[in-house]
């Protein structure tokens, strides 16, 4: 055991800094594989975490034998304060642990910590995702007769579906209504509201996001007019509304985000914008959906056709990889 590592089960912060000020390597591992945040982290000791995360401790590193991170150790550790703190730095919420695939919800639960089930609870941990068992966070709090925490994870998971009902925008634009929609935007509806994550295909969206992925051209038109901004990143996959409506072959509603509305359009999409999962640009992913119309819409509308995902591939390389010749002849030929 390093003298660090001495210090931090200690909770000798004075020295812990001490040694971090004489070079000790803060991303040190021990014996264990844990980091110095690891073993801060799981002792619960949240003055000692945040020196280790001044000082440039990763907040996203795994321990090797288990795959759990420091989050993990928070969790179990039952200091709420310490977990909000760690989620303020960066902490993934969701992340699943490799061998057991449980979450720090999950975690919270085993470990009969109510407050901090509370806290990922607020700071929007998904209670539907199961672990390599299967089993939810809430079928866990049943199986130990967790009735209390069971109770608050129920609450959560009620009050996410009252909210899926709650906006009657999202609702007409679900619905195609563009009737209804005019309306409620009339009547002062928010445009950029979202929908809750709440382990549906539908998680995190704006109208516009929504509108773009069901099609709706009508009601893409009315919201850009509205002022909605085609620039706001939608879904888990935090694309735009131009990957939505390449990946669902939308060519009329690809023409409608990329039209030169001129001053009465405050906001226009970024065409070339690439996800953050896998580097694809809404060509990309019409490419990769074998959309041959939604992909001429974007190369008219002049989409880069240079740009390479994160496996290095340009629009043309995953249209050959995937057999589109269609699409590949497409490209070369520049849409005409």
């Amino acid at each position: 055991m390093t003298s660090l590592e001495i210090a931090i089960r200690a909770n000798d912060t004075a020295t812990a800094i001490a040694l971090l000020h004489a070079g000790r390597d803060v991303n040190g591992r021990n014996s264990d594989g844990f980091t110095m945040l690891m073993v801060a982290a799981g002792l619960g000791h949240r003055e000692m975490v945040s020196i280790l995360l001044a000082a440039g401790a990763d907040v996203l590193t795994m321990e090797p034998r288990m795959g759990t991170g420091v989050l993990h150790k928070a969790a179990q550790s039952g200091n709420a304060d310490l977990v909000e703190l760690l989620l303020d730095q960066g902490a993934i919420v969701d992340q699943q642990s490799a061998r057991l695939g449980n979450t720090p919800l999950m975690d919270a639960v085993l470990h009969k910590h109510d407050a901090v089930v509370a806290l990922l609870l607020a700071r929007g941990a998904r209670a539907d995702i199961t672990n390599h068992w299967h089993q939810t966070a809430l079928q866990l709090a049943r199986r130990y007769g967790l009735d209390a925490i069971a109770c608050r994870i129920e609450a959560r998971l009620q009050a996410l579906a009252d909210a899926t009902e709650a906006s009657p925008l999202l609702a007409a634009v679900r619905d195609g209504d563009t009737n209804a929609v005019r309306r409620l935007v009339a009547a002062g509806a928010d445009i950029e509201e979202r929908t809750p994550v709440n382990g549906s295909v539908d998680d995190d969206y704006t109208p516009l996001g929504l509108a773009a992925q069901k099609g709706h051209v009508g009601i893409v038109e009315l919201l850009l007019v509205a002022g909605a901004d085609p620039r706001r990143r939608v879904g888990l996959m935090e694309g735009t509304p131009g990957h939505e409506a390449a990946y669902a072959g939308h060519a009329d509603v690809i023409r409608a985000l990329t039209r030169d509305r001129g001053p009465a359009s405050p906001h226009q999409l970024d065409i070339d914008a690439q996800g953050a999962y896998n580097g694809f640009s809404a060509l990309h992913d019409a490419i990769w959906r074998g959309r041959l119309e939604a992909a001429r819409a974007l190369i008219e509308a002049g989409a880069r056709r240079d740009l390479a995902t994160h496996a290095g591939l340009t629009p043309k390389e995953l249209a050959r990889l995937y057999g589109y010749d269609a699409i590949a002849r497409l490209l070369e030929d520049g849409g005409d």
